[in-house]
């Protein structure tokens, strides 16, 4: 083999990567929608919300019991896990777009040697949580050519707040908002998340005012939750592993304020890192644990 022929293919191989990069990005194919795989959940809800098929999404098990909803369509392929993405299968079957994730960054250099990748995230933006996600919306709504949906879905998010505003402007008690980590330890959530949102758009209290991380949570100890003892908790399931059946014995829980007033709610899972159609469905799912009489006005998509 001549000594450069190894250098002229791979700066062919770079040169076909960057025609394909370049044609989808001036969207050479007149009104064919691209096929995109997601990385990141958040981006697989709106795409699915767009009323775009994922061509691949990442640890599609973990989506359907973490997020559920809007549900992976069944010719949607797996991409392996959303720290460590299956690379043999991008290879084999690259999409025209992968939009990636925080957590993929790390692999993006070797992914776009495969295929056009963009990074996409709304907890990787400087502005505050809603306003990244309504311009996540918009971004991923251009790229797949469904502007119109996009403007309809954040219409449609818009009211969804505004009717549990309405719902819950009655509600005078305080409220945790956690999910369980394991039979001792919660995330509690605080701002600059979609729970966050919530509070800010309707009357509801939030009964964590402490330090919270990035994503807007912080890591506590159940016994933490007695700190406002006239609040409500509302428990976002799943539960990891066994721990429903393990807090019937725990002892802790057993003595919480809330518990022992019968001040505990559960809801479906609902992933609070997600888009608008997640803000929309822990919007139904907040006024139907506080408020029940509203639970059928705050418009959650489909």
């Amino acid at each position: 083999m001549p000594r450069h022929l190894p250098v002229r293919i791979a700066a062919v191989t770079r040169l076909l990567l960057l025609a394909v990069a370049l044609t989808f990005a001036n969207g050479a194919v007149a009104g064919a929608t691209p096929r995109i795989a997601a990385a990141n959940w958040t981006v697989a809800e709106t795409l699915i919300a767009l009323g775009v098929t994922p061509y691949a999404v990442a640890d599609i098990p973990n989506y359907d019991t973490w997020v559920q909803s809007p549900p992976i369509p069944p010719e949607t392929l797996d991409l392996g896990l959303r720290n460590q993405p299956n690379l043999e299968l991008l290879a084999q079957k690259p999409p025209d777009l992968l939009i990636s994730s925080a957590l993929f960054s790390k692999d993006n250099a070797r992914l776009e040697r495969l295929m056009p990748v963009r990074l996409i995230d709304n907890f990787s933006s400087d502005l505050p949580y809603f306003e990244a996600t309504l311009e996540m919306t918009r971004e991923i709504a251009r790229l797949s050519h469904t502007e119109a949906r996009a403007e309809s879905l954040i219409d449609g998010t818009r009211r969804a707040l505004d009717a549990a505003s309405q719902a819950l402007e009655s509600l005078d008690r305080p409220v945790y908002v956690v999910q369980f980590s394991d039979s001792r330890h919660v995330r509690v959530f605080g701002e600059g998340n979609m729970v966050g949102t919530l509070m800010a758009r309707t009357s509801l209290d939030n009964a964590w005012t402490g330090p919270t991380n990035a994503w807007g949570y912080a890591n506590v100890s159940i016994d933490r939750l007695a700190e406002t003892p006239d609040a409500h908790i509302v428990v976002i399931k799943p539960f990891p592993r066994s721990v429903d059946a393990e807090l019937a014995n725990n002892h802790i829980w057993s003595r919480l304020p809330a518990v022992r007033a019968g001040r505990v709610s559960e809801i479906e899972p609902v992933w609070i890192f997600g888009g608008l159609q997640s803000i929309q469905r822990l919007a139904h799912e907040l006024v139907a644990a506080l408020a029940p009489e509203g639970r059928g006005d705050t418009g959650e998509a489909s």
